[in-house]
């Protein structure tokens, strides 16, 4: 550590910043993204520590992925400004060797520079894999007893056979993020009434890919806090990544009765964040599935959603019908799908995402800009029929299974009548849902009026207030609350004497007239 490093006008999270900044240098950005490495920016990591709840004369702090140690670093100059604190024990986790020495160059620098603030610092570099340490502490009753964790934790998927996804089965579904089993593994490690600080992506506030762990870690750890960053590039711009993110302050056993809300940007802007609160019930939302969804309306007007769509009496199984997910799956069905029209043998549409538009549905399309067909046929013989790859050509609703968040529209979906395709039978591409009465068949009202409010503002920003995700899942569908069948009917109608396919500004304008929410005129 050079002399110059310890004067008065450099604090620590300046001095984690230059070694970051030497970490930078000799490592290159597909090493660092391998290991789950988002260095989080100054001005959050600030901003992190100023939000964190911490005791007055001293606490033990964990930082799990503690990387050059720049949110721990933080937490001692906050604690430092808060003038109480006396004591402070750190437990850093890092397990890559080229950051560990880093790592406790950082923290020596906080110790020395907290002793001059009649500041007490001891920490402990532990060079071990976080979630491997404390393999099996999810179901323990014993824990560490932590007042605080803060924590930016890596991000990667890792398969079933991982060691680590091994030893918590219970809290993995498909391929889990390890960020997930830091927090699971944080919130055991807390005393009762501790408190972390994560940041994190969005994602595991809904989906069936995270219901195991929100049943788990919802049921030890109460929100208090969410920050919501709006834009999904600024918050982690310099590493480029295009992600939703949430800073969540949570209590272990907890009791407060309302969530404070808050929203920026990125980190430019963070700093100017205004906040609201919200019962934290309406927060914690049990579906009608048994599912918990954690959801974040960032302004009253969501807010006053999510009581409305909340009280919705319906859903799609409770009105006989049934949402399914396209059963035709590209490359396994390569030899059936053609673009020649020619076939000697018959061939039915196939319907791909492309095909899908706000209440339209766009069949055939033109040719493709270098000339070529779209491969949007089937062909119709004992194979196709024998896979069940062909659906009955009925009343139906087709929707996106994904959409980029930057879209006007989370939820596109637009009605199939029978007869608009003279076919007995279409392919439905695995991207796309659909929507369709068990028993008989959805009436042509019916089936314009659900594909209606699927595409309206109003379920819209229900669905982005409680799905962090691009995916839309049958399984949130299948739960999402629907109006009176007379609504929708009335709805239907409606839609049913427009000349031609509606915008979605009329859309808007009578889906809020047939739900009660416009103004009067």
């Amino acid at each position: 550590m050079r002399g110059d490093d310890m004067g008065q006008d450099l604090a620590p999270t300046g001095f984690c910043e230059r070694q970051r900044h030497r970490f930078i240098e000799i490592t290159t950005p597909k090493e660092r993204k391998q290991h789950g490495q988002f260095f989080t920016p100054l001005k959050i990591v600030r901003f992190m520590a100023r939000i964190a709840p911490m005791r007055t004369k001293g606490f033990r702090l964990l930082d799990p992925g503690a990387g050059t140690g720049m949110l721990a670093c933080a937490v001692c100059e906050q604690a430092a400004a808060n003038g109480t604190v006396r004591r402070i024990h750190i437990d850093a986790f890092e397990d890559d060797e080229r950051l560990v020495d880093l790592l406790e160059e950082s923290l020596e620098f906080a110790k020395k520079w907290l002793e001059r603030r009649s500041v007490d610092l001891h920490y402990t570099i532990l060079s071990d894999d976080f979630v491997l340490a404390h393999a099996r502490t999810l179901w323990s009753s014993n824990s560490t007893g932590y007042d605080l964790v803060i924590s930016n934790p890596p991000y990667f998927k890792i398969g079933k056979s991982d060691p680590r996804a091994k030893e918590n089965l219970e809290l993995v579904y498909g391929q889990p993020n390890i960020y997930a089993l830091f927090m699971g593994v944080a919130a055991q490690l807390l005393r009762e009434e501790g408190v972390m600080v994560f940041i994190t992506p969005r994602s595991y506030t809904a989906g069936p890919y995270f219901k195991a762990f929100r049943k788990r870690f919802l049921g030890l750890m109460r929100p208090e806090r969410v920050h919501v960053f709006k834009s999904r590039k600024e918050a982690f711009r310099a590493h480029d990544v295009l992600q939703e993110n949430i800073i969540l302050v949570a209590r272990k056993q907890g009791s407060s009765p309302t969530v404070r809300i808050s929203t920026s940007q990125g980190a430019g802007d963070v700093d100017q964040a205004q906040t609201y609160g919200i019962p934290v019930l309406r927060a914690l939302h049990s579906s009608k599935n048994g599912d918990v969804v954690f959801r974040v309306p960032t302004n009253e007007e969501e807010s006053a959603i999510l009581e409305t769509v909340d009280s919705w009496p319906g859903t799609l199984h409770k009105y006989g019908m049934e949402i399914s997910t396209g059963p035709v799956v590209p490359f396994r069905a390569r030899d059936l799908i053609t673009a020649d029209t020619q076939e000697h043998e018959p061939w039915v549409p196939l319907l791909w995402m492309r095909h899908v538009r706000p209440m339209e549905v766009r069949w055939p399309l033109s040719e493709n800009k270098n000339g070529k067909e779209k491969r949007e046929r089937i062909l119709d013989h004992p194979v196709s029929r024998g896979r069940r790859l062909l659906v009955t050509n009925t009343n139906m609703v087709l929707l996106r299974r994904f959409s980029a968040k930057e879209e006007v529209r989370r939820l596109v979906a637009a009605p199939l009548l029978k007869g608009r395709l003279p076919f007995d039978a279409i392919g439905i591409e695995n991207h796309l849902n659909y929507i369709y009465r068990l028993k008989g068949s959805l009436s042509q009202i019916e089936t314009l009026g659900l594909a209606a409010l699927l595409n309206s503002s109003v379920l819209d920003k229900y669905f982005r207030i409680s799905n962090g995700n691009t995916q839309v899942s049958a399984t949130e569908l299948r739960a999402m609350p629907l109006p009176p069948m007379e609504v929708l009917c009335g709805l239907g109608e409606r839609i049913r004497d427009l000349s031609g396919a509606p915008t979605l500004e009329e859309i808007d304008a009578l889906v809020d007239r047939a739900l009660g929410l416009a103004e009067p005129s």
